[in-house]
């Protein structure tokens, strides 16, 4: 009896040590996390638990993952609204900067990891270099887009898999994805086989005497999966300025209107509404226009919902 009770406290504490083990092995391999990053790799010896997200649509993106407790700099709201339910969240973040905050002023909040939308942000009047960034022993995440000729909504998906493995929030990235591509595939069947897809412009802004316009931004990949066709899709670049003219020439049957801070969707409207070139174009003639905020359109979370809006648009009789 004594040695059967000595073989079972030995068996209890055997398993116990394994317990522990397998415990501190997971936990070593959270610590010692290596994601890739379009074409680099970052590499995590200890989870990040200081946060900077520059731009609002990645903000959001950030909160929409739940990463709140970790936020401890974001940039403002430029192109308001902030999506509704998120609202409340984002006025509680320290804002830093409108779009990007010096050097200086990044370095005083002392992250671990900023979260940025392109290259470009790293100039010397903006960021400064990437280089020095990480000297300072801060991680730079760029998002997916940013290192492709095109945005398409997939590189969004890779964005939240990759910040939630980096915050141990892949239950939550899993499920927003989820989320996201039902959005998407409801929409598709809604829409079903469409004979004749509707032809659509992109319409950022006029500028001297030329439109500026999405090409193979993001709003191209949202267009497509809304069933509708960028007229503008050939031209090799994510925004190009293109003449009046050509967009009468290709007749787009209906155009978004991008508004953001500042310039009201309604002015433009009227504004090409009004533009001698443009009279004969079939979106102008039947009054066919989306007003889309900037953030519904920049790579994140909103991008879904984005799609639902402009299938409604294109195709009214099928919803």
């Amino acid at each position: 009896m004594y040695k059967l009770v000595l073989i079972c406290i030995f068996l209890i504490c055997f398993c116990t040590g394994c317990g522990n083990s397998l415990q501190a092995t997971n936990e070593n391999s959270k610590q010692n996390l290596t994601i890739q990053n379009g074409d680099r790799e970052l590499t995590f010896s200890a989870q990040p638990t200081k946060l900077v997200t520059l731009r609002q649509h990645i903000t959001e993106t950030a909160l929409d993952l739940d990463l709140d407790e970790y936020i401890i700099g974001a940039s403002e709201a430029i192109d308001p609204p902030v999506v509704e339910h998120l609202q409340a969240r984002y006025n509680n973040l320290p804002i830093i900067a409108e779009k990007y905050p010096s050097p200086e002023v990044l370095f005083s909040y002392e992250p671990d990891i900023i979260w940025v939308d392109r290259k470009w942000a790293f100039v010397k009047n903006q960021l400064g270099s990437m280089e020095n960034i990480e000297k300072q022993g801060i991680k730079i995440y760029l998002s997916e887009a940013g290192f492709h000729d095109s945005a398409k909504l997939e590189y969004v998906y890779k964005d939240i898999e990759n910040m939630g493995k980096v915050f141990n929030k892949e239950e939550r990235a899993t499920e927003l994805i989820q989320e996201m591509q039902t959005k998407v595939n409801n929409v598709q069947e809604r829409l079903g086989n469409i004979d004749t897809k509707v032809k659509v412009l992109d319409f950022d802004s006029g500028r001297n005497n030329m439109a500026f316009v999405g090409c193979h931004c993001m709003a191209d990949d949202l267009i497509s999966l809304a069933g509708g066709e960028n007229i503008f899709k050939d031209i090799d670049k994510e925004w190009a300025s293109v003449n009046w003219e050509e967009i009468m020439k290709r007749n787009p049957d209906i155009i978004i209107i991008h508004e953001y801070r500042g310039v009201s969707g309604a002015s433009k409207i009227e504004a090409l509404r009004q533009n001698p070139h443009l009279q004969e174009v079939n979106a102008i003639k039947n009054n066919r226009f989306v007003i889309i905020n900037l953030d519904e359109i920049y790579e994140g979370t909103r991008n879904a919902e984005t799609v639902e809006k402009l299938a409604r648009s294109f195709y009214p009789e099928k919803f």
